[in-house]
């Protein structure tokens, strides 16, 4: 490998396979749509795991990040001898993210959705993880809102808030995204502004 080191970023810690691993948790949006998809894909992804094992000795399974891109965390460990490492972490460091936050009294970050799955490292998290160190309230401004978002607010998050202003199918929303998102963050600078932040 001529001395190189290859680190691997990754935006989840999602194990290779299991109920939080690769197929159960992304196949759904790749469309695997059925329970029977789902078993025999991750049955495949426990199977080239004891592969990996048996053939190369290095055990992937369990490392967080091996389930990231369909398991191509893994293989970039297994076929490479990378690092994986949480992408979000890598961006803050390069740009200085520490020190941009002194004398900083608010941060704004977002994503399109914020779920469950954001909890596992995503840029909102990783944003607010380094934000609640330093004492510096989040907000975080997203376009969906899931379900099992509590965890966020543990993390650092100090409040999450939509673009969505009415409540429409996607394509009508889709239309009014740069016009909802101009208001919300108006809306959300005028209360900062309030509040002396």
């Amino acid at each position: 490998m001529c001395g190189a080191e290859i680190i691997a970023m990754c935006d989840i810690d999602n194990p290779m396979f299991g109920p939080s691993g690769a197929a159960y948790v992304f196949g759904p949006q790749k469309g695997a749509d059925t329970l029977e998809m789902l078993e025999a894909l991750d049955s495949g992804l426990c199977h080239l795991a004891e592969v990996i094992e048996r053939d190369l000795g290095v055990r992937v399974s369990e490392i967080p990040g091996a389930g990231a891109a369909g398991a191509m965390g893994a293989g970039m460990v297994a076929f490479f001898g990378a690092q994986l490492q949480m992408s979000i972490e890598s961006v803050l460091d390069t740009v200085g993210f520490d020190a941009e936050l002194e004398d900083t009294d608010l941060v704004l970050t977002g994503e399109g959705r914020i779920d469950g799955q954001s909890l596992r490292g995503k840029v909102v998290i990783g944003v607010a993880r380094r934000a609640k160190k330093a004492g510096v309230p989040v907000v975080a401004v997203v376009g969906d809102i899931g379900d099992q978002i509590e965890g966020a607010y543990d993390e650092g998050v100090t409040a999450i808030m939509s673009i969505n202003r009415v409540a429409v199918e996607f394509p009508a929303a889709r239309a009014r995204a740069k016009s909802d998102l101009a208001h919300t963050i108006d809306d959300l600078l005028r209360f900062s502004a309030r509040m002396g932040i």
